[in-house]
Order: structure tokens, then C-alpha cells, then sequence
């Protein structure tokens, strides 16, 4: 438990989108910020306003965010980080993580890891031109761990806010477990403030992660948070109430992320296929969690389906989080290539 720990909700597409960072805000403590799904570089001469959305100063009251961005081109990357700058941020950050295959081909997101040179060009072009401090998340490498060390070089030189570090490879996706011995190693190379990122589901992955790197105060969590939205709560060490207390607090949560999501969608199967998503991982706060996730996933209606989860919210068997820990071992979601 710890009171100093900064924790970051990490950027998953179709996940933590503002929706869901105000509402886990609003419903939850021990949140300190968030980074943003990325905003993907274009030719175009002008920035639609529209695809800065997610991060409009007026709908991210909440929780302070860090947009982040993926792409390539120091020129449009200049361009994209002033316009965000024109929003008010200060500051940004690059992915340099996305394991998904489809980016990845384009030398973006991880696919940039096995192109240190690239990496320096840009950044070279970008740090003397752009008005906010810049951090950099990124992975051990696309197709091998060792591609790190020589990015680890590249970013030594330039003056950047934070290095975020997931230790994976791209083409792992989320399989296997963080290599977190790789990450000590990289960990001690980077002259960056060090963040950690990866497999933190329950307060015994906090401690056993922040035992062993006491230097580390800043810790990244992504699905650990879907699974587990009382997760910060618990690395705080706030105490937590009964179990039944625990539970209509989810379902005010719950409540609170649909009223959300429909601000950003009028439309029932936007809501819920998102809703569908989102219970890959909120059904491990339930006992049978895999029936559950597996009676919700098959149904194709959406009045049924808001009818299922309003009689699993109210009557399924809740897991008390005072003397069980979430049990997450990885969600059928994980299959999808979450783009983080």
C-alpha cells in the first residue's frame, strides 16, 4: 500500500476513451491521471477538431489527461502537438507501444522499435519545436527485447518527461507474462524517470512490483483497472466497505459509464457493444465470472442484453474484495488486439 504512488490509467482504444475516465473519476479515488488513446498523425493541411475530441479541456474535468500521439512525421507531429498545445496541454506523449500488427507495418507505434535511427530523427526534429514536455511509452521491442537498448540510447539524448516502459514485445500482444527482469535491466539504463506498465491486476502485483523497483513511483495500469476499478483505491491503501457496498458502487459505476457513452453515441448498439467489451473484464469481480462473460458475449439483442447485465449486477455473486482479490489471469478480451 502506498500513499506516494502515482497511478496512471493507461490508453486502450475502445476502452478508455473520456467516458470512461470521467466516470471511473467520478465513482472512484486513487487515480491520479490518465493517458489518452491515441490520436493518429494525417496529411491534412488542417487538424479536424473532431479527431481531438477525446480530449477536449471542457469534457476532462475530471481526471487530468496527457494526450498521446502515433505516428512518424516530425512535420505533422510538429502540427498535432500544437494544436493540442492550443487546447491548453503542456504536456504529451508518443507511442511508441501499439502492438497491433496493422500499425505496426507502417513503422508506427512498436513497429518504430527496430528503427532506433528513425526514432532519433524524429525526435531530433520534434523536442526543439514542439511547446510541451514530451514522454515516450513504449515496449521492449517489436519482434525482439533486445531492440530496446539501442532506442534506450537514442532517447538518453534527448530531455524527455517520463519513459514508460511495458515490458513485452509487440508481437506478444498481451500473451506471456511482463518480463519484468528485461525491465530491470532497461530500467537502469534509462537517465529518464522510469514508469512501469504491465500484468499489475491485484494489490499483491503492486507490492511485489514497487518492492522490487523502490525507485519506481509512477506505475501505468490498464486491464488490471477493468477488472478491478477499486484497484487504486486498494494501492492507496483507502479502506475498503462491505461487500455489498462494494457492489452498488459498481453498479452506480456502471450506470455512470452508460450515461457517459451516451453523450458520445445517441445509438443502443453502440452502447451496447461497448457494454460487451468492457464485461471481458468486469465480470472477474463476480463469482463464475467465465459463465457470466460467456452468457453475456452470446446475446444479440440489445433489450436483452441491458436486461442480463441489470440481473447480474443485482444478483450474481459478488466477490468481496476485503478477502479476495480480483483472480484475473488474463480476459477472453485479451484476444482482441487491444491497441495499447
Amino acid at each position: 500500500m502506498s500513499q506516494k504512488s502515482t497511478i496512471i490509467l493507461a490508453p486502450l482504444h475502445g476502452y478508455t476513451e473520456v467516458a470512461f475516465r470521467n466516470a471511473l473519476a467520478e465513482c472512484f479515488d486513487g487515480y491520479d491521471e490518465a493517458i489518452a488513446p491515441f490520436v493518429s498523425l494525417s496529411p491534412a493541411e488542417r487538424i479536424n477538431p473532431s479527431r481531438l475530441h477525446d480530449f477536449l479541456p471542457a469534457n476532462n474535468l475530471m481526471l487530468p489527461v496527457i494526450p498521446q500521439i502515433l505516428g512518424n512525421d516530425p512535420k505533422l507531429f510538429i502540427a498535432m502537438a500544437n494544436a493540442i498545445a492550443d487546447m491548453g496541454y503542456d504536456r504529451i506523449n508518443w507511442n511508441l507501444g501499439c502492438p497491433k500488427k496493422a500499425i505496426a507495418a507502417k513503422k508506427r507505434g512498436s513497429g518504430l522499435l527496430p528503427h532506433p535511427e528513425l526514432i532519433d530523427n524524429i525526435l531530433d526534429k520534434v523536442v526543439p519545436n514542439i511547446p510541451q514536455k514530451l514522454s515516450v511509452k513504449l515496449r521492449l521491442g517489436r519482434n525482439y527485447p533486445e531492440e530496446i537498448f539501442p532506442v534506450i540510447d537514442v532517447l538518453n539524448r534527448y530531455p524527455l518527461d517520463a519513459v514508460t516502459v511495458h515490458p513485452r514485445i509487440g508481437i506478444q500482444q498481451y500473451e506471456e507474462r511482463a518480463d519484468v527482469d528485461r525491465f530491470e535491466t532497461a530500467m537502469q539504463l534509462i537517465k529518464h524517470p522510469v514508469i512501469y506498465n504491465g500484468d499489475i491486476f491485484s494489490l499483491s502485483d503492486f507490492q511485489r512490483i514497487s518492492k522490487r523497483f523502490p525507485s519506481v513511483t509512477s506505475f501505468m495500469i490498464g486491464r488490471g483497472v477493468f477488472a478491478n476499478p477499486f484497484l487504486a483505491e486498494q494501492i492507496k491503501g483507502l479502506p475498503l466497505a462491505s461487500a455489498e457496498e462494494q457492489r452498488n458502487r459498481f453498479i452506480h459505476f456502471v450506470s455512470v459509464l452508460m450515461a457517459e457513452l451516451k453523450q458520445e453515441s445517441r445509438s443502443p448498439h453502440f452502447l451496447f457493444c461497448r457494454l460487451k467489451d468492457y464485461w471481458g473484464f468486469f465480470s472477474y469481480l463476480f463469482s463464475d465470472s467465465e459463465k457470466i462473460y460467456q452468457k453475456l458475449v452470446r446475446i444479440q439483442d440489445e433489450r436483452e442484453f441491458f436486461s442480463a447485465q441489470e440481473k447480474i449486477l443485482n444478483q450474481a455473486i459478488w466477490k468481496d474484495l476485503n478477502s479476495c482479490e480480483t483472480c484475473f489471469t488474463g480476459s477472453k478480451a485479451d484476444k482482441k488486439q487491444l491497441d495499447g
